[in-house]
Formats: structure tokens, C-alpha cells, sequence
């Protein structure tokens, strides 16, 4: 009969149970001492366990048209939860910057209010006053034949009145005088640098000269009728830069705009004014 023990084939070490007794062969009793053997090959140590089995785990794959597809609710009200909340937190910034931009244009306001409003009320300012006292044309025959082409010269005498009792005025560099007519231009000048203390009039000849100005063959006899006629009709325009000084305060650089239409009954020396009319513009602001 074969025997049914299977022993293995390999070199794994072999596991003996040695049941013996002090006395005799027989099995032990409770009283006795059961010793185990567990003798392993020529190295003499533990035998290894076998190792665990791996875990197990489980991938499941998601079609790409299903993912994040159709979120939860719970998800949709937070998104709208802090949505508002990211909105609000918004517009409250905004409203503060408003608020804060608003209240330092008012101040600003406020206080260029208060300041002009002390200084009109102590100083009193007035505007100069200016006026043309005559005109004299050199160089300007317009009864020559076959002549269209002219280098007028023109001495107009102005007086600058400064009413303010407390305000001195600067005349500045960069200023313009033009002569024109029917918006021609015939001459240019200059206003002359001066400072024109308080309660001050002055009379200046200002020169305004003209240099190889075309006119054309209507133009010339418009002109040419007028004469005849005693009335030439020219316009007078000077841009100023000035600075204004009250007590230690002495302002930035503007402009004062003066305009006169003046009408001349003839073109050559010895011309008188028939007419006259002059107006004062300032442009605080504005520099040219």
C-alpha cells in the first residue's frame, strides 16, 4: 500500500513534534510537559512566513461626457451662495472707492472755495482796463498801380489801467498783437514786459508791422473802396501772459484777451480813429 504522506521537495526546513515523557513512552498527561522540536536545516534559523497577498483594488473608469456633468444641488446653491457673496464684497469696494474719490473732489472744492472767497473778499479784484488812444499806418498806399503785395507798419497807442488798489500786475514774455483786416492778417507785435504797480495808468506805442502781405485783387479794392469811402474797417487783438500779485501771494501765468474794432479813415500817416470799441477777456487757465 503506498504511503499517503506527501513530503515536499524543496529545501524548506522540516517541523518535528516530539512527544515524550520523563518516565515512559506514553502520551503525557496534564501533569506532564509537552516539548516542542522545531529544528530547521544546517542554518539554524526562523523559518519565513509566506508573505501576505497583495490588496486588491478597483478601478473604475467614467465616460468623459458624464464627469462633473450634472453637479449635485447642494452644489449649485453654494456656487450661487458665494457668487453673491464675491458680488457684494465687489460692489462694496467700488462704493467705498466712489465714496472716497467723491468726499476728496468736495473737500478740494471746498477748500478753493473758501480761499477764493477770502481772497475776492480782502484784495477785491478788478480787471484791467485797456483803450485805444490812436493808430498811425506807414507803408500801406494802396492807390499804387499795379501793386498787391504790402509791408504795413502800424503804431497803435494804448492805455493800460490797473483799478485794483491792493494788485499789481506782471506782463510776461510770449505776448501777440495782430492787425488784421476782414481776418487777413496785416502786422504783427509784441506787448512790451513791465510791471504796472496799483492804482496805475500807462500809456504804451506798441509797433506792429507787417512784411510781404499778399493781398488779393478783390481784397485790395475792398480796401481801396473803404478809403475812398473814409472808413477802414481793422481789428486789433492782443493775447497778454500776466501775473497778478496780492500782498506776498503772487499767482501762476495767464492770459488777458484784449479785442478792439477800430475803424481808421485812411491807411497813411496822419490817419485818425472814426470809431472805436475794445473788450477784455482773462482766461485763468488757459495758456497759449
Amino acid at each position: 500500500m503506498a504511503d499517503p504522506r506527501v513530503y515536499p521537495t524543496d529545501n524548506r526546513p522540516a517541523y518535528h513534534v516530539d512527544y515524550s515523557s520523563d518516565m515512559s513512552g506514553e502520551m503525557p498527561h496534564g501533569g506532564g510537559q509537552t516539548r516542542y522540536n522545531y529544528s530547521s536545516g544546517s542554518s539554524g534559523e526562523m523559518p519565513r512566513q509566506p508573505d501576505p497577498k497583495p490588496p486588491k483594488h478597483h478601478v473604475v473608469q467614467i465616460p468623459k461626457d458624464q464627469v462633473f456633468r450634472t453637479p449635485p444641488p447642494q452644489n449649485a446653491r453654494l456656487q450661487k451662495i458665494y457668487a453673491a457673496r464675491a458680488a457684494r464684497k465687489r460692489n462694496r469696494n467700488c462704493f467705498c472707492f466712489l465714496r472716497y474719490l467723491l468726499s476728496t473732489i468736495l473737500t478740494i472744492v471746498l477748500v478753493v472755495a473758501i480761499v477764493a472767497g477770502v481772497f475776492f473778499l480782502f484784495y477785491k479784484p478788478k480787471t484791467p482796463k485797456y483803450t485805444l488812444s490812436s493808430m498811425t499806418v506807414k507803408n500801406f498806399n494802396v492807390s499804387a498801380p499795379n501793386t498787391l503785395t504790402f509791408s504795413p507798419d502800424f503804431e497803435a497807442t494804448v492805455t493800460a489801467d490797473n483799478p485794483n488798489s491792493k494788485i499789481s500786475i506782471y506782463y510776461e514774455d510770449n505776448s501777440d498783437i495782430t492787425v488784421s483786416f476782414k481776418g487777413v492778417n496785416l502786422a504783427n507785435g509784441a506787448w512790451p514786459k513791465f510791471h504796472q504797480p496799483e492804482k496805475n495808468v500807462t500809456e504804451l506805442v506798441v509797433s506792429v508791422k507787417g512784411s510781404g502781405i499778399r493781398l488779393s485783387a478783390s481784397l485790395h479794392d475792398e480796401i481801396l473802396q473803404n478809403e475812398k469811402n473814409g472808413a477802414v474797417p481793422l481789428n486789433l487783438d492782443m493775447k497778454v501772459p500776466v501775473k497778478i500779485k496780492a500782498g506776498a501771494i503772487t499767482t501762476w501765468t495767464f492770459n488777458v484777451l484784449v479785442s478792439c474794432d477800430v475803424t481808421l479813415d485812411k491807411l497813411s500817416a496822419g490817419s485818425t480813429i472814426v470809431d472805436k470799441s475794445c473788450s477784455v477777456k482773462v482766461h485763468a487757465f488757459n495758456k497759449f
